[in-house]
């Protein structure tokens, strides 16, 4: 279909800015390592994948902000903390630790790629052919992470275990990705955000679990429970607000400034 039926663009709506918060958010922290990465490829590397979240984060605003009547910088800086459809691990600072931001990353790389490429089968094209693309860089942004858990899982004693610290410091929220949002029946129904061909928990905890236990680091992940309320539907932690006025400020000075 090229045309959104008017019951499914609130929904619509509300799950592509879960996908289009997460990157922002995500893209926001990486930009803060920008000159102070651990060697000079990686300070460049680690820019430009933090360029490519936000530039997607954008395209997904931009396509959304079509359907409901707004602009996409409304959308990315314009909304209360409440609004945001973003998981937890993304609003989480990693205070400088390499370790951190790198089984962040690790954690929501690997579910993007798994979620751009359901929604690259959507019955909606203009949906289909955006994820399309973004899943292609996407699978960059995953071998650039996998080669780095490799490379410090398996180096000296100290980085194998920082690793090992951040990986399980983060397990106890890389499931909130996972947090389904309301009315996502309707789209499922609809094959807007098309059924999953596999459990697609299970097919997250598998990748990451094989490419851990290469690295002699060991994962403990379970499935969120269904009761659990979190930032798909506006339940946040302390550290988005803060996050969305070091980020929102010069939007909230001027909101129709043109750039």
């Amino acid at each position: 279909m090229i045309t959104l039926p008017d019951n499914l663009k609130r929904p619509f709506a509300d799950h592509l800015l879960a996908v289009a918060d997460d990157k922002l958010m995500l893209g926001h922290r990486n930009s803060d390592w920008t000159g102070l990465a651990p060697i000079l490829e990686e300070d460049i590397a680690f820019s430009s994948l933090a360029q490519d979240e936000m530039a997607h984060a954008q395209a997904l605003y931009q396509l959304i902000a079509g359907l409901i009547g707004t602009s996409a910088d409304a959308l990315a800086f314009g909304r209360e903390s409440e609004a945001f459809r973003c998981a937890a691990i993304v609003e989480a600072p990693d205070e400088f630790d390499w370790a951190t931001a790198i089984c962040r990353q690790f954690y929501c790389d690997h579910f993007d790629r798994l979620r751009l490429r359901r929604l690259a089968r959507s019955s909606y094209k203009p949906l289909a052919d955006l994820a399309n693309r973004l899943a292609a860089e996407e699978q960059i942004h995953v071998e650039h992470v996998d080669s780095w858990i490799q490379r410090l899982g398996r180096g000296t004693d100290e980085s194998r275990q920082r690793m090992q610290r951040s990986l399980d410091a983060l397990a106890a929220i890389a499931p909130s990705l996972f947090e389904p949002i309301e009315h996502e029946h309707e789209l499922v129904a609809a094959d807007v955000y098309p059924r999953a061909e596999k459990d697609m928990f299970e097919t997250w905890r598998n990748e990451l679990e094989q490419i851990a236990n290469d690295s002699s680091l060991k994962l403990d992940l379970h499935p969120p429970s269904p009761q659990a309320i979190g930032g798909r539907r506006g339940k946040h932690t302390e550290h988005l607000a803060p996050l969305l006025e070091e980020m929102c400020e010069v939007y909230r000075l001027e909101p129709n400034a043109a750039w």
